[in-house]
């Protein structure tokens, strides 16, 4: 019963494992169209940022924390306006040819 279980959950696993949401969607996106490197660039970019998120939380800096709580509105409007400008600008692209090879 035990190895029915285990191999019942080596796609659950596989499939908690890929990275779903919005950046990891631009980082496949990116990785499939202009290479591995820029790929590999957008996903540091993000673990970075996530290092950045972990670290406020983590070490419990107040200051930082109670900044970020005083300028939610604005970072929302300001990362919501962002986030509207690049999903214009990937809908408005023009998708890359397959066929075509990419030099990365």
């Amino acid at each position: 019963m035990g190895l029915t279980i285990f191999l019942k959950g080596i796609p659950i696993g596989f499939a908690m494992a890929v990275p779903v949401g919005p950046i990891g969607i631009m980082c496949i996106r990116k990785t499939l169209t202009d290479g591995r490197l820029r790929g590999l660039m957008i996903g540091l970019g993000a673990a970075t940022a996530d290092l950045l998120y972990a670290c406020v939380a983590a070490f419990g800096l107040s200051v930082v924390s109670n900044a970020l709580a005083i300028e939610r509105t604005w970072m929302r409007l300001v990362g919501g306006s962002f986030l509207l400008l690049l999903g214009v600008r990937i809908f408005r692209a023009h998708p890359a040819d397959p066929r075509v090879p990419v030099n990365s």
